[in-house]
This record gives C-alpha cells, structure tokens and sequence, in this order.
C-alpha cells in the first residue's frame, strides 16, 4: 500500500469520525455543559420577550455547518491524494478546509457568553450580507436575490434582540470583533501548531509565482537545446504537509465542540482522544 493510499484512508477515516459527531442527533449539549448554560440563557428581546434557544442553537448550527464543510473538503482531498494527483488541487483543498475551520473554530472559542457567541454569529452575518451585495451589485442582479439576508435585514434582527448597534463599519458589536479571514486562520495554525501552511497554500491559490515554483518539477526537455520542460507533478512531502493541514482543521473544532458540550466519558470523548492518539501515530509512521 503506497504513502498516498494510507494517507487517503487516515482521511476518510478521521473525515467520517468527525462526520458522525455532527450528526443532527448527537448534536445537543451535555446536562451542565457551556453549551446547556447558553441555552438556558436569561437575555431578553426588545420587546420584553425572553430570547429562548433559537439565537444560541443558530451558532451551534453555523458551526455544525462549517465542520460538515471541512468533512467535505477532507473527502475530496482524499480522492486526489490517492490518485496520486499533483500537489496544487490538494493544498487548495487544505486552504479551504482551514478557513472552514476557523470559523468554527471563533464561534465556539471557550469563555463567551450566550450573548457573546451571537453577537459573534451576527458579524459574520453581516460581513457576509456586504459580500453578498457586492457580488449583486456587480452583475446587475436583482437585490431580491440575497434572500432577505442583508444588512438592513441582520442589523433589525440585532435591534430585535437588543444587541447595540454595529461599530466599526460593522466589525464590531458589543466588544466582539470580527477578525479578517487570514487573522482568523492564524490564530487557528498557530494554536495547532501548523505554523506557515496557510500562507503557503494561499500562495499557491492565488497562483503566485513561489507556488508556482515550489509545485512544478521538470518533466521532460526540449530535443534541440535541451531546455527543461515543468509540470505539475506527484509530491509525497506536499501531500503529506497538506493532510496534516486538512487532519488539525478536522480535530480543532472538534476539540472546541468537546469542551462547548461537555462530551462525557466514557463515549465520544474517548473517540476522540483515540483518534487524536491514531492520526499523530500514524502521520509520524507515514512521513516521507
């Protein structure tokens, strides 16, 4: 069995371990949890009305989501690394997978409050509506086509729920700061310990030269003046750099969910400190 074949299993294995902890049944906070306590929470509307579960459950299930997403890019990862496919669709993925991550990865940061983690949840909600809008804008379409999630939409559900108004052009909301997509991922690497990879796969991303570089190999040459001739071609060190990538951004969130729910022992707890211990063997046994 090649590098790229048991690096493709490790994928779809740990993909389909984190795949089964976001499972719509499984997805509830423990009795006495961080996460039971947020949803217990004591905030009141602006009309006298008290929040309720719906505002504190909308930011489990963005983050529900963005996992799925990292479960996805880790599948299709796995495809093109036992294919042994050349690096630059791969670290793309990984690039992806990361961002995804981060998401996830802020929401449920330990120490926020029901209020907090919403408030956070709506600066997102608004950078993406202005994203949104831009993207309409462009192409002439219709304002109807963001589907009611726009900035007036977001900033009256704010109002509804007796948040403050935004600050800061709308990064800002009641001391929670939305930070940039590479401050976000940064903060994500480094506590990981996956310093550098983001930068990297952005390069390559954005198809800047260093990654154009650093991914191509000679291939063959020319028959006249023997000049080399550079393509793409299979890596096992990228390869393996990037599944690592794709491994932390699914174990991450998964960590944060653990402490959020308050994932009892023995059960899913144990799963996934064994899956930890498995992903960190194995990645040390299969390193070219």
């Amino acid at each position: 069995m090649s590098i790229y074949s048991e690096l493709a299993a490790l994928l779809d294995d740990v993909a389909g371990r984190v795949d089964s902890w976001t499972r719509q049944q499984a997805w509830e906070p423990e009795p006495g949890s961080p996460g039971a306590a947020e949803l217990a929470n004591t905030e009141v509307r602006a009309d006298g009305s008290p929040w309720g579960e719906r505002p504190t459950r909308t930011v489990f299930q963005l983050g529900q989501m963005q996992m799925k997403m990292v479960v996805e890019y880790a599948r299709s990862t796995a495809l093109l690394v036992a294919a042994e496919r050349p690096p630059p669709a791969i670290e793309v993925e990984t690039r992806a997978a990361l961002e995804a991550a981060s998401v996830t990865w802020w929401l449920f940061a330990p120490g926020l409050t029901a209020r907090q983690r919403v408030c956070r949840l709506q600066l997102l909600r608004r950078n993406s509506a202005r994203e949104l809008g831009k993207s309409i804008d462009e192409i002439g379409e219709n304002p109807a086509a963001a589907g009611g999630e726009t900035i007036p939409a977001i900033e009256a559900y704010g109002q509804s729920l007796s948040l403050a108004p935004f600050g800061q052009g709308g990064d800002e909301l009641e001391g929670q700061i939305r930070p940039r997509y590479t401050a976000r991922v940064k903060d994500l690497t480094t506590e990981l310990e996956y310093l550098g990879g983001y930068s990297i796969y952005s390069g390559v991303a954005h198809a800047e030269l260093a990654g154009v570089w650093r991914l191509f190999g000679e291939t063959a040459t020319t028959v006249r003046d023997r000049q080399p001739i550079h393509s793409p071609v299979p890596n096992p060190e990228a390869s393996h750099a990037a599944t690592d990538g794709i491994l932390k951004a699914l174990m991450g969130p998964a960590e944060r969910t653990a402490l959020l729910f308050g994932w009892p022992s023995p059960g899913r707890a144990d799963e996934y400190s064994a899956t930890v211990d498995r992903m960190n063997a194995e990645m040390t046994r299969l390193k070219p």
